[in-house]
Formats: structure tokens, C-alpha cells, sequence
């Protein structure tokens, strides 16, 4: 058990910038290389039932954690995690440390410089598409 965190990880080559998909996304400031972690971000987590009023605002910015053992709802990250925009075909993931109530991005493949990366949220494509916000 690792309870000894006292500071998190953001990964120098990555930045938040204005993004064709939403408003705002996290990109690759210079080549980040696949494995690389782009960051680590507390995180809260939430019951279904507790957003059924507000699911459709609030799902533009969680997870779904039913994959993470020791997990269940939705999960909101700060930091950078609530900007990275969806995409089914993402070049990275991210994987909840449930000691710490940490959540880690890394690359799952390579990144070239000036691009967006993305996560999946675990959601299908067509819940994902939220228009203007």
C-alpha cells in the first residue's frame, strides 16, 4: 500500500490548448513517447443514482470506472483529466491508483508533437457528443 504521495506528476511536454472537438484539450507540446505518463490528478468518485438529474452536464467530464476494481460510478479527475477529450480511437488511457485516489494518464502509443490526445471514456461515441457547451 502506497500512502506516501506528496506531490503528483504532470508531464513537462504536456499542455491545455483550444482544441476542433471542444472548447478546450490537453495536447503534446513536444513528442511524448508511448508508456510516457502525461499525468497523475486526484479524483472523486460518484454514485449513478446521485447524477441522474445532471448526468448529461456532468458525464462531459467523468469516466466510467466500472472497469477499476475498487471503483463504481463515475469518476471526475481534476487537474487536466476533465479536458481531455473523448475518441474511441484514443492515443491514451488511464488507470485509478484507489489507495491513493489518484488517477494516472499515460500514452498508449506514441504522440507526436502539437497533438491532441485523447481518452475513452468508456462511454459509447454518441453519448459523447455534447454540441456547444
Amino acid at each position: 500500500m502506497n500512502l506516501e504521495l506528496t506531490e503528483l506528476y504532470l508531464n513537462p511536454n504536456v499542455v491545455i490548448a483550444s482544441s476542433e472537438v471542444h472548447r478546450w484539450g490537453v495536447f503534446a507540446h513536444k513528442d511524448i513517447a508511448k508508456h510516457d505518463v502525461l499525468q497523475e490528478s486526484p479524483y472523486c468518485t460518484f454514485a449513478m443514482k446521485e447524477l441522474r438529474k445532471k448526468a448529461d452536464v456532468v458525464v462531459r467530464y467523468t469516466y466510467d470506472s466500472s472497469d477499476n476494481p475498487g471503483t463504481s460510478g463515475v469518476v471526475l479527475g481534476f487537474g487536466f483529466a476533465a479536458l481531455y477529450n473523448h475518441s474511441s480511437d484514443n492515443n491514451a488511457a488511464y488507470e485509478l491508483d484507489t489507495v491513493n485516489e489518484v488517477m494516472r494518464h499515460y500514452a498508449t502509443e506514441d504522440i507526436p508533437a502539437g497533438s491532441e490526445i485523447f481518452i475513452d471514456y468508456g462511454y459509447e461515441d454518441d453519448d459523447c457528443d455534447f454540441g456547444d457547451y
